[in-house]
């Protein structure tokens, strides 16, 4: 079982309005959680002189798993009454054995049905965000925000018993982000957060989309410990065309989450 190293801040969990029971309303804050999504992969890697690549379903076609256990992290900061800055890392890593029942063009190298097959697919991603609150105060938070999403994926297909036969490629794609978050303190210590991020971009032979929405309910025990359950929908689609990734890609994940967060210091 592959597990997530380090993932989401504003996306799930954002700063919520300032409500004095309520983890969020410090001026830093830390989270840690889990979440089981269902996870898919499409992947294309074209090769030399116009070569295509096949269309791969990783989990169907190479038998990774389309289930996972994730582990998520994130930290934020309140710079100023309005202002507030996240970072984020996510990182997936996964691997998979498959005997094959179709032909395999895999970058430059060909894959006959019925032969076994090793994959991989890793995924690491890196966002800092800054967000402005339009309205704030102890009900409502809206805040809009913008920030640079970079993502580094990195996919390969060998033939059991054999590293020589094997193709592999990587890619880095820096995009930025869009979104709005919204909170709504349901009571002094029970808050709703909905949050969506996206955005469409085409420069330098990549082209790609980001999709993440998310919501959840969180709970604060004490002024500075509180718990948080939802549901969270990631998806990002690029077309790449360089050197280490002529092709395609796309990954995606859905599913329930849940952790606990930590808030200390003040403005």
């Amino acid at each position: 079982m592959n597990k997530v190293m380090l993932l989401l801040v504003a996306l799930c969990i954002g700063p919520a309005a300032l409500a004095a029971d309520d983890p969020m309303s410090h001026k830093y804050f830390v989270m840690v959680g889990g979440f089981w999504p269902d996870v898919d992969t499409t992947v294309r890697v074209d090769g030399n002189g116009g070569r295509i690549g096949t269309k791969l379903d990783f989990e169907s076609d190479l038998g990774l798993d389309d289930r996972d256990a994730l582990f998520t992290a994130g930290a934020g900061w309140r710079i100023a009454e309005r202002h507030y800055l996240d970072l984020l890392y996510f990182k997936l890593a996964r691997s998979g054995d498959h005997t094959i029942d179709i032909d395999i063009n895999f970058r430059d190298q060909t894959f006959t049905r019925q032969s076994d097959l090793n994959s991989f697919f890793n995924t690491e991603v890196y966002r800092i965000s800054y967000g402005y609150a339009f309205i704030q105060n102890d009900k409502h938070l809206l805040l809009g925000q913008v920030g640079a999403h970079w993502t580094k994926v990195s996919a390969g297909v060998r033939l059991e018993g054999n590293r020589e036969v094997s193709g592999d490629a990587s890619s880095s794609v820096p995009l930025p982000v869009f979104g709005l978050a919204y909170d709504y303190m349901i009571t002094p210590k029970l808050r709703l957060d909905l949050r969506a991020q996206i955005f469409r971009l085409s420069f330098e032979g990549i082209d790609g989309s980001i999709d993440n929405l998310s919501a959840s309910l969180a709970y604060g025990f004490t002024p500075s410990l509180g718990a948080f359950l939802g549901y969270n929908y990631y998806s990002i689609d690029v077309d790449a065309d360089r050197d280490n990734w002529n092709g395609s890609f796309s990954f995606g994940y859905k599913g329930p989450w849940l952790g606990v967060m930590w808030g200390f210091g003040s403005l």
